[in-house]
């Protein structure tokens, strides 16, 4: 899912319950920023901590061909949806910039 700079979406009600509810089904919803250079922060502001909260993952400074390529990776290795998650919060081969903490 592409957002905006930091990881930012609008915070519909019915936006989010769609999201949550396609999450509740397994399905793997990653957040990558639309803008050319940068990072999803999800916890910077409100709007991509709801996104967080209802179990969006970050693809932190992912661009969207390379949050699809390891979602393509991960699923075609047989992982499940749980173990997708897992390895889309970690560097496979340096395709993307963990931080190692949080700030607010």
């Amino acid at each position: 899912m592409e957002t905006y700079g930091s990881g930012n979406a609008p915070s519909f009600e019915w936006l989010l319950q769609m999201l949550k509810d396609a999450v509740d089904r397994g399905i793997v919803i990653v957040d990558v920023t639309q803008c050319s250079g940068g990072s999803v922060e999800m916890h910077r502001y409100e709007t991509g901590h709801k996104l967080l909260e209802i179990g969006v993952i970050s693809g932190y400074d992912s661009t969207t061909e390379s949050a699809v390529t390891k979602l393509m990776f991960l699923f075609g290795h047989d992982m499940s949806p749980q173990e997708v998650k897992e390895h889309m919060n970690c560097s496979l081969i340096g395709e993307v910039t963990i931080p190692d903490t949080f700030h607010s």
